[in-house]
């Protein structure tokens, strides 16, 4: 019937929908072998495609250039992450205590950290391509999004000024490790985990007064979910946990 033929007209356009998917995450999967070579650009995705047997003018499925191999990239660091956290956690039937909740988080950036050190000499390209105002709503989705898992394995899941509150802190704390470490020469990027350390410190004496300040539970109620719910929504990601 006419009705048959269009479900299977549809089914076959979303299958080759998923094939296209697939693909694209294939040869970006490819690409990233090439990114100290030739940068977060066209020019590794085309190198990415071409030693699967893909012709190289397949870059122009990637209309966004280089930004695609980079936000490829944070997701499935973010997915490792979220790997990590789960087998960190894995043998806790309850709550984490504070302790090591702090251990958790301060291991779960330095291994997130950690991921983009086989790229540290093109970082700096990757993080003026997020940086773009077209990309930054990505960009920052993808950022929201780490520190959210992070926090949730860490077991803050209340929403409420602390909520929100970490999460922000936790992002401006990563970014600001992430910019030291570029900088750093010393030994397995030593430095940059003592530099963690004292700014974890620190932020825990921000996050006590912040809680102090007037009006702030009314605040995050207001705000909090829908700024990480909007994010997850950004990327095309689901409450899934």
């Amino acid at each position: 019937s006419q009705e048959q033929g269009t479900v299977g007209q549809q089914q076959k356009i979303n299958e080759e929908d998923i094939n296209d998917i697939l693909l694209k995450k294939k040869i970006l999967d490819s690409a990233l072998q090439f990114v100290n070579q030739y940068g977060w650009s066209k020019a590794s995705i085309s190198a990415g495609a071409e030693i699967l047997g893909y012709p190289g003018i397949v870059h122009g499925m990637y209309t966004k250039g280089g930004i695609e191999l980079v936000q490829h990239f944070y997701m499935i660091s973010n997915n490792n992450l979220v790997d990590f956290l789960k087998a960190r956690t894995a043998s806790t039937s309850t709550e984490p205590s504070i302790e090591l909740s702090r251990s958790l988080v301060r291991d779960a950036i330095e291994e997130r950290l950690r991921m983009i050190i086989p790229y540290m000499g093109r970082w700096p390209e990757a993080l003026a391509l997020m940086s773009q105002p077209q990309n930054v709503p990505t960009s920052l989705a993808n950022l929201l999004t780490m520190v959210d898992d992070i926090c949730y394995y860490a077991g803050d899941r209340s929403v409420n000024m602390s909520w929100y509150s970490r999460r922000v802190g936790l992002a401006g704390l990563y970014k600001v490790t992430e910019l030291y470490m570029l900088q750093d020469t010393s030994e397995d990027f030593a430095k940059t985990w003592n530099f963690l350390n004292r700014r974890m410190e620190e932020a825990e004496h921000l996050h006590g007064y912040f809680l102090q300040t007037e009006n702030a539970s009314h605040f995050a109620k207001q705000f909090a979910s829908a700024t990480f719910t909007t994010a997850r929504n950004i990327l095309g990601l689901h409450w899934n946990r």
